[in-house]
């Protein structure tokens, strides 16, 4: 028997066709809108919140939780504005620090050249 020959030994042949999988994963294009506007509802204590998937906002339901909601927004507003100014003080002394060290170190190697010419005239 030849190494190489080209007859086949055996049942090897071609393996069997696969079946079509099943379309039932598939959705219509209907479903499909009915999924995209499902409401996605948040409960925090007596607030409900619901998400508009069409806007991409969040709205609440209850009235009671609108002037609660205005206080947090006035709230976070004014943490804000002072959250910035500590930030622009921040910087406002980093400044300094680096303008002092810069000084410091000028003045120093002012006070070695002055250390040396007072060795070397002595």
């Amino acid at each position: 028997m030849p190494l190489f020959s080209k007859k086949k030994q055996g049942s090897f042949g071609k393996s069997p066709k696969r079946r079509a999988g099943s379309l039932s994963s598939l959705t219509s294009q209907d479903e499909q809108k009915q999924n995209e506007n499902i409401a996605i509802k948040l409960q925090l204590d007596e607030n409900e919140l619901i998400f508009d998937s069409t806007t991409g906002q969040w709205y609440s339901e209850s009235n009671a939780g609108g002037t609660n909601a205005a206080h947090l927004r006035k709230q976070n507003i004014t943490l804000q504005e002072q959250n910035n100014a500590l930030r622009i003080k921040n910087d406002i002394l980093m400044d300094m620090i680096v303008a002092l060290r810069a000084d410091l170190e000028h003045k120093g190697k002012e006070l070695n050249t002055m250390k040396g010419i007072r060795a070397n005239g002595v």
